[in-house]
């Protein structure tokens, strides 16, 4: 990665650390764009060279986490079985997680905002359901019915795995772990 790659990813990072932050102390609704921008040492400007909006900050690492998951999909190994692949794509959407910071954004009352309502949380996982299971349609040339059972077992086994895994104080070493041992588990019958 360039230098200049590697400056506009701390940068990002740190609005988004910042973002984070504040959500938590003051609230979503209370704090302000220029608020974040000062807590990260930059301008309300550099702000929407990255964000299109306050909540663009709570929405970006999922769209990173599953483009991190496609691309290792459209980069399958020769002979790579399908489910490896999967699971293997699943590592570098967990792995794009930690390093962005899971949960960045994703505190207080932030989860009362439309974008989490029920049906937008829907329509999110329809999405990366999606794009997930063309990939590997793509890659692996099998059929769309096995490739879409195949990613929402994946997902359903990660998501219920950090969960229970946060919720009882393990690490992010051990949920990362704990996470990518269910992945493979749910699996195991493709």
């Amino acid at each position: 990665m360039s230098l200049r790659e590697r400056k506009k990813r701390q940068t990002r990072q740190a609005l988004m650390d910042a973002a984070g932050r504040l959500f938590d102390e003051q609230g979503y609704e209370a704090t302000t764009v220029d608020q974040i921008a000062a807590a990260a040492g930059v301008s309300t400007r550099t702000f929407f060279t990255y964000f299109r909006h306050k909540a663009d900050v709570i929405r970006t690492n999922s769209v990173e986490r599953v483009d991190a998951g496609v691309a290792a999909i459209l980069a399958r190994r020769p002979g790579e079985a399908p489910a490896e692949l999967l699971a293997r794509a699943f590592d570098e959407m967990l792995a794009e997680s930690w390093e962005m910071g899971l949960t960045a954004g994703l505190v207080g009352d932030a989860y009362k905002l439309p974008i989490f309502s029920p049906q937008a949380t829907i329509d999110r996982s329809n999405a990366r359901l999606e794009r997930l299971a063309a990939a590997l349609v793509g890659a692996c040339g099998i059929d769309r019915m096995t490739a879409y059972a195949m990613v929402g077992a994946a997902i359903g086994a990660v998501s219920g795995t950090a969960a229970v895994s946060m919720s009882e104080g393990r690490t992010d070493e051990e949920t990362l772990a704990e996470t990518s041992r269910a992945c493979r588990r749910a699996l195991t019958g493709f």
